[in-house]
């Protein structure tokens, strides 16, 4: 009887020990998958007839022959949440490389950059009175300007349209992907996890410091 009760403790011992390895080996399958995989996902949402550029701001042209500019919608609901948004003024003229407005997070700054030259029509006043706005219908509601172009025929050919849109999509989220691997602590990420075990976009930015925001300004909006 002794001898049977032995046995058996010690069958049960290695059936524990068996169940608390293979439960570690799922769990290091697990960390190791998420690390793995992607840490965020954004399906491609652009409008028909939108013109995106590298910088990230998008065009549309108008009847009258003027164009909105906006920002696509990877780069809002990365910026996520904004205090203030600093506008130029109608008549002003805009060059094609030089900042074109700037967002505000409180003291943080992220500046967009014109992927044009031209002159500013009309501003988006509803969005300079409601900062909160930001985001909300990136390509409807969420355009910054109405800008009368200087050399529109030749700055189009730099611009992403149709097709090439979604390449150039996806290369630009595994980028994005990358940079924020490298530059965001994964504590910071730990709030942000999806359903479908990634990690959320939206406000991203709120976890740069100085240093990262200018890195990403150069590496994705002044191009």
């Amino acid at each position: 009887m002794v001898a049977l009760l032995v046995a058996l403790t010690f069958i049960a011992a290695i059936v524990i020990d068996g169940l608390v390895r293979r439960g570690r080996e799922v769990r290091e399958t697990v960390e190791l998958t998420s690390f793995a995989r992607p840490p965020f996902k954004l399906a491609p949402a652009y409008p028909a007839g939108y013109f995106l550029s590298e910088g990230h701001t998008w065009l549309n042209l108008r009847a009258s022959g003027n164009l909105q500019v906006g920002l696509d919608e990877m780069i809002g609901r990365l910026v996520g949440k904004v205090t203030k948004v600093q506008f130029k003024n109608v008549g002003e003229e805009v060059r094609k490389g030089e900042p074109l407005a700037v967002l505000y997070q409180g003291e943080k700054r992220i500046t967009l950059y014109s992927p044009i030259d031209g002159v500013v029509i009309q501003k988006n006043s509803e969005m300079e009175k409601s900062p909160q706005r930001f985001g909300v219908d990136s390509y409807k509601n969420g355009w910054f300007y109405q800008i009368r172009p200087k050399n529109l025929s030749e700055d189009l050919k730099n611009f992403k349209i149709a097709e090439k849109t979604k390449a150039w999509w996806s290369q630009e989220l595994n980028r994005l992907r990358e940079f924020v691997r490298g530059h965001v602590p994964q504590e910071a990420l730990a709030g942000q996890t999806l359903a479908d075990g990634g990690t959320s976009i939206d406000g991203l930015v709120e976890h740069f410091n100085t240093k990262t925001t200018e890195e990403f300004e150069t590496q994705f909006l002044h191009r």
